[in-house]
């Protein structure tokens, strides 16, 4: 492998590991440009190669005209990559800048693919051995060679002023990545020039794509010290340009060097920037300037029509022999009316302590309330049970209690799957839903293991409510996969202070019902008998 190729070979790996590791970085200005330029060079150097490679002269020239796609668009996307990284933000139509690069590229591409016809990029190609390079040719410029080459070194001109100018005024942070982006594009850039007006070969070969072997040293230094594109600059003119306070800078000699669109408005839309300070008649300016280069700041308040200001003036930056000064203004005039009505402040907070009660009230529904049948889960019964019992003393009246328990329950859910069982459950709560009258309470107490409570009732009233709902829940089997599985349940009724003395005996007595229930055969409602006194004075309950 000739040497010239074993260089080519190197840019092209090394500008596909440059790209690959870049890609990690993530989102950065000019990041779509940086590809773009990526790529082109990486085309340009493969189409180099090849040249280099070739003995054929027809292989030679058609790999010299293939490399012009990728020396037309790398300069250019380096240009617009450049132009966006210095801004810190990708440039406006940032797509119909690549697309007009991609478009040029395939332009000037056909021209130098069909150059047989018009002979606008090489007027000739003429062999011109020598003893080191026997197959080197000799090409003869067009007017689109040339009217390209004046375009790119016009551009790449200003671009490469622009950067020398950001690498001028940039944090140290940025300016070894702006200084290495420069010196990545002159050095081919000054191999090309050499090539097209002095004749400048290396190793017989154009010096330009040889010279793009700086491009992936530099990028991959920068990339592994944490510098290129990991700290791309902020466009801070963009930044105070769309701060919603008003910023105005003053410079030394008294002009106004910079004022964003929130402080034209305040000032009524007027251009502001190269005017006296003086001419606005303000009189928010610090009265001891001095104090402000100590490194102190002046806060005061700027009255403007019906609108009050509260106006910061720094130090711009740490320059002191600048003296110059920015003026932040905030709009305070709305917190200041909210903070004269009292009123307005205090509705606030009773609007918002109403929505924390709503909150702790939708938070308590949902830790008593069971999420498959809607019930009250058994945690209710702290809450009520001393109150319906306090409740039943006070009219007079009892409190009943009705136990329930789906009868085979187990056998259900092994039988037909554990959704027949839930669907079992949901229809048993519909039922009781359903079925409540004001101020009775329906609980899933666990499992398949239901409670009614209901104030201002009767046992017999109970008992043929209970009935009822057998009758109904007996008369809904529930729908399987296998077919309809008729479901039943077995009741246990007792009531304070009929058959118990207390709330907690009064649910014992329910569930011994319920159990008696299940001993007669299931599928039945039982009544606790009242409670009768034993000779050591303890209340016994017997069941019926």
């Amino acid at each position: 492998m000739q040497p010239a190729a074993a260089i080519l070979a190197f840019v092209v790996v090394g500008t596909v590991l440059t790209t690959w590791h870049t890609l990690r970085v993530g989102s950065f200005p000019g990041r779509t440009d940086y590809l773009m330029l990526m790529a082109s060079g990486c085309w340009w150097a493969v189409s180099a190669f090849f040249d280099v490679s070739a003995s054929d002269p027809a292989a030679k020239i058609f790999y010299s005209e293939l490399a012009w796609y990728g020396i037309i668009t790398t300069p250019i996307s380096w240009m617009l990559f450049m132009t966006a990284y210095i801004r810190g933000s990708d440039l406006p139509n940032a797509s119909l800048h690549t697309g007009f690069a991609i478009a040029a590229g395939l332009l000037v591409l056909a021209i130098a693919m069909t150059n047989d016809l018009h002979h606008l990029i090489y007027v000739a190609v003429t062999p011109d051995p020598t003893p080191a390079y026997p197959h080197q040719l000799l090409y003869q410029h067009g007017p689109v060679f040339f009217a390209a080459m004046i375009a790119i070194y016009f551009f790449m001109s200003l671009t490469a002023i622009r950067t020398i100018w950001a690498a001028i005024h940039a944090p140290q942070v940025h300016r070894a990545q702006f200084i290495g982006l420069l010196v990545s594009a002159m050095v081919p850039w000054v191999a090309n020039a050499a090539y097209n007006l002095a004749g400048i070969r290396i190793l017989g070969f154009d010096p330009t794509p040889l010279a793009y072997v700086v491009v992936p040293m530099i990028y991959g230094i920068l990339v592994s010290r944490n510098q290129f594109l990991s700290l791309a600059p902020v466009a801070i003119s963009a930044v105070v340009s769309a701060h919603p306070d008003g910023i105005l800078v003053v410079s030394a000699n008294g002009l106004i060097a910079e004022a964003n669109a929130a402080m034209r408005t305040i000032f009524d839309g007027k251009q502001l920037v190269g005017k006296a300070f003086a001419e606005l008649g303000t009189t928010f300016g610090p009265i001891d300037r001095s104090s402000l280069f100590g490194g102190g700041e002046f806060v005061r308040r700027w009255q403007r029509g019906e609108r009050t200001y509260e106006v910061r003036t720094v130090v711009v930056d740490a320059v002191r022999h600048s003296q110059s000064v920015a003026y932040v203004l905030r709009d305070i005039t709305d917190y200041l009316r909210a903070q004269e009505s009292l009123h307005v402040s205090t509705r606030l907070m009773e609007e918002r302590l109403e929505a924390n009660l709503r909150l702790q009230e939708q938070l308590h529904e949902m830790a008593h309330r069971d999420s498959l049948t809607g019930l009250n889960n058994r945690r209710i019964l702290e809450n009520i049970s001393d109150r319906l019992i306090d409740t039943a003393d006070a009219v007079g009246r009892s409190l009943v209690a009705v136990s329930l328990d789906l009868d085979h329950f187990k056998r259900l859910n092994d039988t037909y799957g554990h959704k027949a069982g839930d669907d079992a459950l949901v229809a048993i709560a519909g039922v009781l839903s359903r079925s409540l009258r004001p101020g009775e309470v329906a609980v899933r107490m666990g499992g398949e293991e239901f409670l009614v409570l209901m104030p201002h009732a009767d046992i017999e009233e109970a008992r043929a409510r209970a009935e009822a709902w057998r009758a109904v829940i007996r008369a809904q089997p529930v729908v399987t996969s296998q077919g309809p599985a008729e479901i039943t349940f077995s009741a246990g009724i007792s009531a304070y202070p009929d058959t118990a003395a207390s709330f907690e005996q009064m649910l014992q007595q329910a569930d011994k019902a319920v159990y008696a229930a299940k001993r007669a055969g299931r599928n039945r409602v039982v009544v606790a008998r009242p409670p009768g006194e034993l000779t050591d004075g303890r209340i016994r309950s017997v069941l019926s």
